[in-house]
């Protein structure tokens, strides 16, 4: 063996990884950051599990699935739909990191719960929040430096792609099991 597996495997003795089910519910939100690129639906920090629910009880309405495979595919649909709300929300938080940081260096992440600016009307210094300050936040990390308005407008052409795709699967699907062509209903 040579000396970097021989390292590697007493490396790979020292930690398993946590052990406590509250350490590995933890470990298991480590890679999770704006949540645009998770497979599964996770609220963020600070989302509105009402507001959640309400956006899931509106797609009902709409889209009325009617059996297992288009609740399935409906699943997916508004999961597609929530991250693309998103969208938004970490554009204004990239804003306003970078208005903070451009004014005051030293108080780079100094927590507040309300953007001031002059660039920003009243109404939008009440809508800009630390919720989309932190989510600005870690897109930017997760942009490693690069455009991140120009990162995210890739993930935003994504998810409205997947959304198109799994809604016209759903579309031909109920037309062909209900055998009349309808829109939503």
């Amino acid at each position: 063996m040579d000396r970097r597996k021989i390292t590697s495997a007493l490396n790979g003795k020292k930690s398993n990884g946590p052990i406590s089910r509250e350490g590995k519910y933890w470990s298991s939100k480590n890679a999770l950051k704006h949540g645009l690129c998770s497979a599964d639906l996770h609220l963020t920090i600070g989302e509105n599990k009402k507001e959640y629910d309400d956006f899931i009880t509106e797609g009902l309405k709409h889209y009325r699935p009617f059996d297992f495979y288009t609740r399935e595919i409906f699943e997916r649909m508004m999961h597609q739909l929530w991250k693309l709300k998103l969208i938004p929300k970490i554009e204004s938080g990239i804003t306003a990191y970078e208005i903070q940081t451009h004014e005051a260096e030293e108080f780079k992440v100094k927590r507040t719960e309300i953007i001031q600016h002059a660039d920003f009307e009243e109404h939008d210094q009440q809508t800009v929040k630390y919720q989309n300050l932190l989510l600005g936040i870690a897109f930017l990390k997760d942009a490693n430096s690069g455009n991140a308005f120009l990162k995210l407008s890739n993930y935003e052409t994504k998810l409205l792609s997947n959304f198109f795709q799994l809604e016209k699967i759903y579309l031909n699907y109920k037309e062909k099991k209900h055998g009349r062509k309808n829109k939503h209903h």
